[in-house]
């Protein structure tokens, strides 16, 4: 009998400093309230909204386009220096199966024409629609060369996230290494 005596007095000690530690996270987690207009902060008792992000510069190629979940997102990096464009792209079509190339972009309107540079003859006729690229539904033979089984060109899209020359930097290849370096 005599150590309930002592652990009842013991137990209501701890359940009001529990009470105590509650009561003080409550009142912490409480939004403090705005100054009144006219007091000496100057707050007029509502948050300012962020503002908005820059729209992304669509005036020249230059940048880096994306798509696709991460960590596998599709990327196209381009970069313009001396009157023409170098691109280079990675596109993840499925479970392991990609496509990657590079070579030169020639815009034309809303037009934008990338040839590749390797063995076999690929030519995109691209469209931009503001910020994004879009590939056509069909590509020639030729650009089958430069995917993997399964890979697929034809229909990819990229959306315009970045667009100056350390934006493009950040594309990355299927081993990591950087898609358009200076």
């Amino acid at each position: 009998m005599k150590k309930s005596a002592l652990a009842l007095p013991l137990l209501l000690l701890c359940a009001c400093r529990a009470q105590e530690s509650l009561g003080n996270n409550a009142a912490a987690s409480t939004p403090a309230k705005a100054a009144p207009v006219g007091s000496a902060s100057g707050t007029t008792g509502t948050a300012a909204p962020a503002p908005a992000p820059a729209p992304v510069q669509t005036a020249t190629l230059t940048g880096l386009y994306e798509s696709g979940p991460a960590p596998r997102r599709s990327q196209m990096c381009a970069i313009e220096r001396g009157g023409s464009t170098r691109f280079a792209l990675v596109v993840w079509s499925g479970a392991g199966e990609s496509c990657s190339g590079s070579g030169t972009a020639v815009r034309t309107g809303n037009a934008l024409r990338l040839t590749m540079a390797g063995d076999e003859a690929c030519t995109i006729e691209a469209r931009i629609e503001g910020t994004r690229v879009a590939f056509p539904a069909s590509l020639p033979a030729g650009c089958s060369y430069y995917c993997s089984r399964g890979g697929r060109l034809a229909g990819a899209s990229f959306d315009k996230t970045g667009g100056v020359e350390a934006d493009a930097q950040r594309a990355e290849d299927l081993a990591g290494d950087r898609l358009c370096s200076s």
